[in-house]
């Protein structure tokens, strides 16, 4: 990761474990029940599994939360059955790596 990278990473891991802490009460998401943010978070959960990007136990315990629903699941599948692939986009391209 180049330093900027990092910083951002970190900065969005601070935050999960911010609102996960302060308001996530019984609940296993950000804000305790499934909500907007955790919507809005998941492609940059998506981002990290699929980058392997170290994170400490509250941000992976997040991470695990979300990868848990079924409509992450109908998600991923939706995505590895597309036909298409834009090479421009793929930095692995022309082997593209599906995990």
């Amino acid at each position: 990761m180049t330093p900027e990278v990092e910083t951002n990473v970190r900065r969005i891991e601070a935050m999960w474990t911010d609102c996960r802490t302060r308001h996530g009460g019984d609940g296993a998401f950000l804000f305790g029940s499934f909500g907007a943010a955790d919507a809005m978070y998941a492609p940059v959960v998506a981002r990290f599994h699929t980058y392997a990007v170290k994170v400490g136990g509250p941000a992976r315990a997040y991470m695990d939360v979300i990868m848990a629903l079924p409509a992450w699941g109908e998600w991923r599948g939706a995505a590895l059955a597309e036909p298409w692939v834009l090479p421009e986009d793929e930095v692995d391209w022309p082997k593209v790596i599906r995990v």
